[in-house]
């Protein structure tokens, strides 16, 4: 099975002339700005880690408006990868960009310099949230920037945000359905987190801002994987990257950061297949035997073995059984002579509609 990795490189603030409430790159990253000239060397040490055998590797450009820097230094930042390309070492280049610095002439460019992938930061649908966050673009911008890119055969990424000022679970929902009409190939979901010196974190001194508590958050994001795997469509990310001033806690004031965030989405998913089937299937006077796929063992059992109160609810301490030919994924509830497979796609709109 080929195996996906990425090369990141932040390019922090570079090209942005906007200042969003919630952004400060650096305690977000926490990565070092990069330099063209720091190009090769990186991507030399990371290849000598990679077995090319089985591997696709791409360069990223993430933290920054790549699109909105200067022409020439766009160009300085993709050249050094082109050898790379051109022997194969590399798949293709990556990048991040907000939705009003894409143009036809640009995305040209960027065709002939090996970017297959643009991920658009688009955090939410949602006008009023868009202004409330000072994000400076509408939807329409949105709209039209995924439409191009799209065009000219790239790969579109949507990075979406849950509990901005003004937001609520029906724009989130909206956030997601729109990146699906769109054409979202993969997303990133981050819950929004009160950094320092940023003007949420005035509003969260002031009471003006409450984040998300993390069991809210969590929620919601389990809801949305589900509904994007069942679109097909790839969540490459839940939950902010650990980096040291989140880890720490020096960078952040608020918010539900988790460095096991996705973690804990994924257990939430698998807690909602237990509670159908409890509800569709369990009776005290029946025996019932779960089985799930070995490679979801941490999932089904919950993060810090949170699941464990409804399982042994379900099926008692003994009956659970580790099976590979339940899908990844699903769950499989045996009673009697009545065997069960619960896949994602049976709870999707009953847990869509939850609050």
């Amino acid at each position: 099975m080929t195996k996906h990795y990425t090369i990141p490189f932040f390019v922090l603030h570079k090209g942005c002339p906007f200042k969003c409430i919630f952004c400060d790159q650096n305690s977000i990253t926490g990565e070092e700005n990069v330099t063209p000239d720091k190009v090769p060397k990186k991507i030399d040490k990371y290849l000598s880690t990679v077995s090319s055998q089985d591997a696709e590797v791409d360069v990223g450009f993430f933290g920054g408006t790549f699109t909105g820097l200067k022409k020439e230094e766009q160009i300085a930042f993709l050249d050094p990868v082109q050898k790379y390309i051109k022997s194969g070492q590399i798949k293709g280049v990556r990048l991040s960009t907000r939705p009003d610095f894409i143009d036809a002439e640009t995305l040209r460019m960027l065709k002939d310099l090996g970017v297959r992938c643009i991920e658009l930061g688009v955090q939410s649908i949602s006008d009023k949230v868009l202004k409330d966050s000072r994000r400076g673009y509408t939807s329409g911008d949105v709209k039209n920037a995924s439409s191009l890119i799209k065009e000219y055969g790239f790969i579109l990424g949507h990075q979406m945000m849950l509990g901005l000022p003004s937001s609520d679970w029906e724009a989130e929902y909206l956030t997601a359905r729109a990146a699906k009409d769109l054409g979202a190939e993969e997303v990133r979901i981050y819950p929004t987190l009160v950094i320092k010196n940023t003007e949420l974190a005035d509003r969260w001194h002031q009471t003006k801002y409450v984040p998300l508590d993390e069991a809210e958050a969590v929620e919601r994001s389990a809801k949305l994987i589900l509904y994007f795997s069942s679109e097909g469509i790839k969540v490459i990310r839940c939950g902010l990257h650990a980096s040291v001033d989140l880890l720490s806690g020096e960078g952040m004031l608020a918010g539900p950061f988790h460095e096991a965030f996705r973690s804990k989405a994924e257990s939430r998913i698998f807690y909602f297949l237990l509670e159908y089937i409890k509800g569709s299937m369990h009776s005290k006077n029946k025996e019932i035997t779960l089985r799930y796929n070995p490679r979801d063992e941490a999932d089904f059992f919950g993060f810090g073995r949170e699941n464990i109160g409804i399982i042994t609810a379900i099926c008692g301490k003994a009956q659970t059984e580790r099976d590979e030919k339940v899908p990844k994924g699903a769950l499989s509830a045996e009673v009697g002579n009545k065997t069960m497979i619960v896949e994602r796609s049976i709870i999707l709109s009953k847990i869509l509609k939850r609050r």
